[in-house]
């Protein structure tokens, strides 16, 4: 098909694009300039013009601003190109360069991306993109794409503007931040100020106008001294006044709570040293000294960041000193090199870097990576460890752009009972970036996964072969177990009628003899086979009077008026119930409908698919348990629990209304018990009064009544008591 030649005005754009760019190997210009056809032919004139225009802009600030290559210039077009026309990985491969088909794919995963979902989730953002690409030109491509975006808002569909701006905000500030590209911060801060409070930022700009003239009259005063001190003794040097912007000042006047005319730093003093780099630790100190012998410092808000540099790279010297007036002015010293690390942070090395040597470009990479991290609250660490930190996370979302965090390899089935239980026991299998896969397949980092479910499917054992994540094994299992057990009740009900046919009680006693004739371990085990036909219902007489001939002894029958005596486990290597008198090691759980402690009184209850699960006396559903299911009740005992076994229990405090009291009690539990707070409720009662219903970790009954005493001598404390949760 024969295309149409580009327009001129189109010409001179792409012309243009190649001059900024830096393109100058004909291969590469030839291949640009025929995919640029293609596009054209497709999005028509007016299109292609808007994109070879934004193109040019951000070549400027990727290769002007923050000194990247003719690489990051080139993956920016080739990927806005994708959007519209097929360019191959292999395409790119062969007519540019394995780097730059890597960093148009990193920006194609990125621009699927969703980020309205996580605008409040600047570390996991981040985390994201360097996860995404091992290239970090990605991130910083992006960066140049949204400064252009907040340069150009008017050009932006107006329903999109306010979601980039928050974006920008939230997310891009906190990446150049990060990295010491603090002019770019800087600019990104002043639009977003601009875009979301237009009279505020207006109100201080104009204030600024108004007192230029005394600030440069302040600032000229203040420099004369000095710039005399610095030729006296020979340093070459550049010293300057800088007015903060306007953010910088707007957030001054909130953290200080006062007016712009209260605000006393409005500026700072630069000194900038061209020297050696041998030279330079030697001259800034030079210069320290030469402006605190004119002005007396303040030492407590003296910085050092060229002893030990910040993560981003930035290098100074900052003296706060008094100056004329009495005013407090800060003074920032540093060299030339300094200044460009200041202004543009790691992406000033790229100046520098030799373009043909690879170690040097990882090196940077790795320098960019660890200050991105360092604001997570991540120590310092070797390259292996920081690369099996984030080897271990992957990111991957829902077909609606939720983010999900799981560790390096979950698969799919994982995923889905991250979603929802029901939806796991249901899985087939999924669609992942609009393929289909098995539920086994391994999750990678920015996949989008829509899960396929079957009302057919039902859970398996070889489901636990591949599972990782902990919430899945437990669902399966308890899928299983229930599984299991399916047919208990069913067995139970055989042999019901079979007694009544019999006109035999069904009391404990008759069940734990068939129990032991069959040779089952438990009673759930005998209702089961009984259900599932694996045991004949006819031998249950025969199997009774068998029992009595060899009893030995009378199992007690539980009644709803049974007392359960309390004792402590005789010693025992496992966390073990008494049964019957006898030490039995059976999987139990603690009851949530009363959550029992050691030393309350308790009892076991055998339920039908969750194993044996305790109970207190005195529980709210005792009554009904007893007197329906008294077969399934069990005699149980505590065994005396040591500090390393802790179990929930629930108080509620009654005190005054006031946040003293609250942070009082906060601290007692957390500073002064040093015990583990699972969740707090606060409600508001009658005159003026609160309750503070706590769960606390404990190690028993005589632990919790300590807890109690303790929080009773809180002042405004009326009441505490232990309750059911």
């Amino acid at each position: 098909m024969l295309l149409r030649p580009l327009s001129t005005d189109i010409e001179i754009l792409f012309n243009k694009f190649l001059n900024e760019a830096d393109i100058t190997i004909p291969v590469q210009q030839e291949h640009l300039k025929k995919i640029i056809t293609q596009f054209n032919a497709v999005s028509g004139n007016q299109k292609c013009e808007s994109l070879l225009t934004a193109s040019v802009e951000i070549s400027k600030i990727i290769i002007h601003e923050i000194n990247l290559d003719t690489d990051s210039s080139v993956s920016f077009l080739l990927f806005s190109i994708c959007k519209e026309i097929s360019v191959t990985p292999d395409e790119i491969r062969k007519n540019y360069n394995t780097y730059v088909a890597e960093i148009v794919n990193g920006l194609s995963k990125i621009d699927k991306l969703d980020t309205t979902k996580y605008t409040h989730q600047a570390d996991n953002f981040i985390k994201l993109l360097l996860t995404i690409s091992d290239d970090l030109r990605v991130i910083l491509i992006r960066l140049a794409e949204r400064l252009y975006q907040m340069r150009n808002t008017s050009s932006i569909e107006e329903s999109h503007r306010t979601r980039i701006a928050t974006e920008t905000s939230v997310l891009y500030t906190s990446i150049a931040h990060r990295i010491g590209l603090y002019n770019i911060k800087t600019e990104l801060d002043d639009l977003c100020m601009k875009f979301f409070y237009p009279e505020k930022y207006a109100e201080i700009k104009t204030k600024l106008a108004i007192t230029r003239d005394s600030l440069e009259k302040y600032i000229s005063n203040f420099i004369k001294p000095i710039e005399e001190k610095l030729k006296e003794h020979c340093v070459d040097s550049e010293i300057f006044g800088r007015v903060k912007s306007i953010p910088s000042i707007w957030k001054k006047m909130q953290a200080q709570e006062v007016e712009f005319e209260k605000v006393y730093d409005l500026f700072a003093i630069r000194v900038i040293i061209n020297t050696a780099c041998e030279n330079e630790k030697a001259e800034c100190w030079k210069v320290y000294s030469l402006v605190t012998e004119e002005y007396a410092p303040n030492p407590k808000r003296m910085r050092d960041w060229i002893t030990v540099p910040k993560s981003s790279g930035y290098e100074s010297l900052h003296a706060t000193v008094i100056g004329p007036e009495g005013k407090w002015v800060e003074v920032q010293i540093r060299t030339l090199r300094m200044d460009e690390i200041a202004e543009k942070g790691f992406a000033s090395h790229w100046k520098y870097k030799d373009k043909d040597s690879s170690e040097k470009q990882t090196d940077l990479f790795a320098k960019i990576r660890d200050a991105l991290q360092k604001p997570t609250g991540l120590k310092s660490s070797s390259g292996k460890e920081k690369k099996a930190l984030y080897t271990d996370e992957i990111f991957v979302f829902t077909p609606k752009g939720d983010l999900k965090k799981f560790k390096a390899g979950h698969t799919v089935l994982d995923f889905a009972f991250e979603i929802h239980s029901d939806i796991g026991y249901a899985c087939t299998g999924a669609v992942v970036n609009e393929k289909m896969v098995s539920f086994r397949h391994v999750l990678k980092n920015g996949d989008t996964i829509k899960i396929l479910t079957s009302k057919n499917q039902k859970p398996n054992h070889s489901w636990l072969d591949f599972v990782k994540s902990t919430k899945a094994i437990s669902k399966i299992k308890q899928a299983l177990k229930a599984e299991e057990y399916k047919y208990a009740d069913e067995g139970k009900e055989i042999i019901k009628h079979k007694f009544e046919y019999l006109d035999i009680e069904f009391t404990d006693i008759n069940i734990h003899k068939l129990v032991t004739f069959y040779k089952c371990e438990t009673i759930l085990d005998l209702y089961q086979m009984m259900g599932e036909g694996k045991f004949d219902a006819t031998k249950i007489k025969k199997a009774l009077l068998s029992a009595e001939k060899n009893e030995t002894g009378k199992i007690p029958v539980v009644t709803e008026e049974t007392h359960f005596s309390q004792a402590n486990f005789e010693d025992s290597k496992g966390d073990f119930l008494t049964i019957d008198n006898q030490s039995i090691a059976y999987a139990y759980q603690y009851s949530k409908c009363c959550n029992p402690i050691p030393g309350d009184k308790i009892f076991a209850f055998v339920t039908v698919s969750q194993g044996i699960k305790i109970h207190k006396t005195n529980c709210k559903n005792a009554k009904t348990l007893i007197k329906n299911y008294p077969y399934r009740v069990i005699e149980a005992r505590w065994r005396e629990l040591s500090e390393n076994s802790p179990l929930t229990a629930f108080i509620k405090i009654t005190a005054k209304g006031n946040l003293n009291t609250a942070y009082k009690i906060n601290s007692i539990i957390k500073d002064d018990l040093k015990l583990n707070l699972r969740s707090s409720q606060i409600e508001n009662q009658a005159g003026g009064m609160v309750t503070f219903t706590i769960a606390l970790q404990v190690n028993g009954k005589d632990h919790l009544g300590r807890v109690i005493i303790r929080l009773k001598k809180i002042k405004d404390v009326r009441s505490v008591q232990k309750v059911d949760p």
